[in-house]
């Protein structure tokens, strides 16, 4: 299995266009996300950034790098699974101390494992919510 390429110049030029839609400039960019502007003007010469470069910058500009894998239909996707919506608005949750996360979200993982349909039975057309 061969892994998918990812499109650097494609994320990086809506990167580019996500700093000058801000009025936000590279330095600035630097400043709050705390990519070193070193690390921005590589990716701007071609090179790719380590994960924690790339995860960051792309939810400051709100990019879902998966869209710059090639070779990937994301037409087809269905988007974050029901379990990462929650675990995501758990995680975002500033009242919760994380011990409260880790525990909620032990709740929610075993509720939802005994509640929810295999996909395999939800894709039958006998399964349909009315």
């Amino acid at each position: 299995m061969t892994a998918k390429e990812f499109d650097n110049e494609a994320f990086y030029a809506a990167l580019e266009r996500s700093v000058k839609d801000r009025g936000a400039t590279w330095k600035a960019l630097s400043q709050v996300t705390g990519v070193s502007q070193t690390t921005l003007t590589r990716m701007g010469q071609g090179r790719k950034p380590d994960a924690a470069s790339l995860a960051t910058l792309s939810a400051w500009a709100k990019i879902n790098p998966a869209h710059y894998v090639a070779g990937i239909d994301h037409a087809e996707s269905e988007g974050p699974s029901t379990l990462e919506q929650i675990a995501l608005a758990v995680r975002r949750d500033v009242r919760l101390s994380d011990a409260a996360k880790q525990q909620l979200m032990t709740i929610v993982e075993s509720t939802y494992g005994a509640l929810a349909t295999p996909p395999a039975a939800a894709a039958s057309p006998g399964n349909v919510v009315k």
